[in-house]
Formats: C-alpha cells, structure tokens, sequence
C-alpha cells in the first residue's frame, strides 16, 4: 500500500517539476518579451545592463594586460601576454584582504589593494616597467559586487555584500578610488574596463572562438550575458558607440518573472523558499536554477514526503535544518546507479545520521532530486534558447558556461542541451562549454578590448 502512495506522489511531483515542450516555449517567448522591454527602458523583470564592452577584431588585441579579481576576502593579481588576439602566458598572485580594511576606510583598503599590484608588478611584471614607467599598462577590474556601471570604466558600488563594511565606497566610483590609490604608489596603470564575473566569461571564451555569443553563469548564483546589437538598446544613447555594432548586455536572469509570476513554474516548496529568503518577491528565477537552492527545494520535497508518511520519519528529523542538504548532495544522489542505490544510503547515514534500509525508500529519494535537477537544466536551457533566438544567433552559437551547478551536477549539461534542442530543434547548432576564469582572465581579455 505504502509503495502504491510512493508512485502516487511521484507522478504529482513530477506533474509540478517536469516542463512539457509547450510550456518551455510559453516561457521563452515571455523572456524574449522581457529583453524587449528591458532593452527599451520599459518595466521588466530584466535589467538588460549594458555593459559598455564592444565586440571588435580579436587579432588587434596585442601586448601585456592586467587583471584584477576582487570577489571578496581573497583577490588576485594576473598579468596576461597576448599576441595576436591568442593568450601566450599568464602570471598571477592571490592575496588576502586584511579584516581591517574590509571594516576600515576607503583609503586603507585601496592603498592596501594598490601596494599588493606594485608588489606583484616588482615581482612578476618587471619588464612591464623598464625605462622608468615609459608605458601604460591597461587593467581590466572584476569587481564582483553591486554596481551602478555608467561606462566601460565608471561604476559605483550600490552596497557592500560579503562581510565588506568599508566606509566612503558605496554611492562612489570605484575605479576612481582604487586608479587614484595606484598613482598615489606610482604604478602607471590605467584601469580600462569595470566588469563583472559574467561578462568575463564571455569574453574569456570569445577571445579563443569568436562563435561565442553568450556568457552564463551557473554555481551559487546565476546570471547570463550576450551579444546584443547596439542598435536594440534604445534606453541609453551612451550605448552606441561608432563603428561598434554589438555590445554586451548583462541580463540579470535571476529575477525573471519574479514581479507577477506569469510564467515560472512554482511550487508550493519553491514559494516556501521564497517566503523566508532575505529577499522574497525578486529573483525567482534564480531560486529554482541556482546552487543556493537545488539543495533546499530538494530537502523540502524529502521532509513533506517523511512527515506524510511516505519516507521513513528520520528523514524529516535528519533534515530538519533549512539549507543542511547542500546542492552537491543533491546533485551526488540524482546520479545514483549503484546496486541498491548505495551511494544515496551512504550519503544519508554519513552526512546526516538517516538510516535508509528499504530501496523504495532510496527510490523515491533519487528520484526526487532527479526532478528538482532535471528542471533546473530545464530552465536554464529555455534562457540560453529565449537569448539566441532574440539575438538571432541560433544556426552557429558557442555559449560559455561557468559555475559550480554546471560544471559538478550530473548530467545537468545533457539535459540543458536537450532543452535546448527541444526548443530550436535539430537544424540549430549550439554547443556548450566549460569556461572557467571568467573573473580573472576575463577581466584581461576586456582590457584588451576595451583599450
């Protein structure tokens, strides 16, 4: 009887979590919609921020360019040799951001910031500087934290995140403080382009295969950029740029549909989600696709099951705390094929002290993180189709994927390809790859571009 309720509850789960052709093709020509109206200026659950990066020969690209990686704690330094649009060498340090500056004044924590590139130009860059300074080197500045972008190079940060409490940054523009730091140390560097992780995986793969029209993001966050037709950002005429016919757009994909919910196929778990997160009502669409989540949505499917009887009642007590059943166990669970599906049993006991002895048990729990999977590839395959069929880039596209939900969950690259083609259909010609780096070398790569 217990088994037969098993199935019962299986198929409405899976009636809430898996997306028919139909409704992937609703949600795509919603999103496309939503391009349109953030493209315009109009309201929409979009951003659609320029990025002020324009597509240009790659081979131009000549010389030594910096980088600089601020994501939080940790930053890096890289030096990057290009030769005719190819990466030749690469040079980098990692530092470490001192509690003091992060708490501490504007001053400190850029003075800081520049004395470690000097430090790392003595060390690894010395060539660079021959004759006294006699060149400028151009630097590309990931700075992984909320802006307000107002060109290539001048952004202002809108608020710290990630345990940053710096004062005299937020509201200012932080290339103006951290290039005023670098002259104060002599370093005759020019900061040339303000970019974020997306944007740089972009451009970090088109720099190897000029095919590649998007950059997608998918590990603890999510988000996506593309190559877009300066021509179609009609809301700001800093845009255009002469002679430059695409520039970059960053989507801000997380919040799709999140104000009315047209569209996004939620459930009660994903709302429950939703309701007690830090920011309930905005990015929806990141809470169903995203690393954050997958583990949470699954935990909470699993502790209904249990306390309705259909699991044993020491899954509800073992993940009785909200975000304990991390994505990766998720993840690791919905590809168990082991006889007796030992690796879920194990996962289970080790990590969470739940003994599960009957394989309809371990059935059912594979079976739900399967879904939540399966559906967050789903989704994030119908957002790369809505992008290239908007920028009309179906018939040869090359989309550069960072991040940990798609590099480590299996199978999840096989199901977004899938979706994809499902969506476009055989006659398209889109390939997924694995960029890694697109905070670092990316950030170079868009000096290059931008210098």
């Amino acid at each position: 009887m217990k088994h037969l309720k098993q199935r019962i509850a299986l198929e409405s789960l899976r009636a809430q979590f898996h997306l028919s052709e139909d409704r992937l093709k609703e949600m795509v020509y919603f999103m496309i919609h939503e391009m349109h109206q953030g493209l315009a200026g109009r309201p929409s659950t979009l951003r659609m921020l320029p990025s002020y990066v324009y597509r240009k020969n790659i081979s131009q690209a000549e010389g030594v360019y910096y980088a600089l990686d601020l994501g939080g704690t940790n930053f890096r330094v890289i030096r990057m040799l290009i030769r005719q649009g190819k990466l030749i060498s690469v040079a980098q340090s990692a530092f470490v951001v001192p509690k003091e500056h992060m708490e501490g004044t504007h001053t400190g924590l850029f003075s800081f910031i520049a004395g470690c590139v000097l430090q790392f130009i003595q060390e690894k860059g010395q060539e660079d500087m021959k004759g006294g300074a006699q060149r400028t080197i151009p630097l590309g500045f990931t700075f992984s934290f909320p802006v307000n972008q107002a060109s290539v190079n001048e952004g202002s940060l809108i608020k710290w995140t990630k345990g940053f409490k710096t004062t005299g940054v937020e509201g200012n523009d932080v290339v103006q403080l951290l290039q005023a730091a670098l002259d104060k140390v002599n370093v005759d560097v020019r900061i040339v382009a303000l970019c974020n992780d997306t944007v740089g995986t972009l451009v970090a793969r088109y720099f190897s295969d000029e095919h590649t029209q998007m950059g997608v993001i998918l590990g603890t966050g999510a988000n996506a950029c593309y190559w877009e037709r300066s021509s179609a950002v009609t809301k700001d005429g800093k845009v255009a740029k002469e002679g430059a016919k695409e520039t970059v757009i960053n989507m801000e994909f997380g919040n799709f549909d999140s104000t009315h919910m047209l569209c996004l196929p939620a459930t009660p778990f994903d709302d429950a989600i939703d309701k007690a997160s830090i920011n309930p009502g905005a990015q929806r669409f990141e809470k169903m696709i995203s690393g954050m989540y997958l583990g949470e949505i699954a935990r909470q499917v699993l502790v209904s099951l249990s306390k309705n009887g259909l699991l044993p009642e020491s899954v509800a007590n073992g993940l009785n705390k909200p975000y304990k059943f991390e994505s990766r166990f998720s993840g690791q669970i919905s590809a168990d094929h082991l006889p007796g599906l030992f690796a879920t049993k194990s996962i289970l006991q080790s990590n969470f002290g739940v003994t599960i002895d009957k394989t309809e048990d371990l059935f059912l729990i594979r079976n739900v993180c399967v879904l939540v999977r399966n559906r967050a590839a789903q989704l994030a395959g119908m957002a790369i189709s809505s992008t290239l069929l908007k920028s009309e880039t179906t018939g040869n596209a090359t989309v550069a994927v960072d991040g940990s939900v798609y590099e480590k969950t299996p199978s999840f690259r096989a199901v977004m390809q899938k979706t994809i083609r499902t969506i476009l259909g055989d006659e398209s010609d889109v390939r997924l790859v694995l960029q890694r780096e697109g905070s670092g070398h990316g950030a170079g790569f868009i000096a290059a571009l931008s210098a």
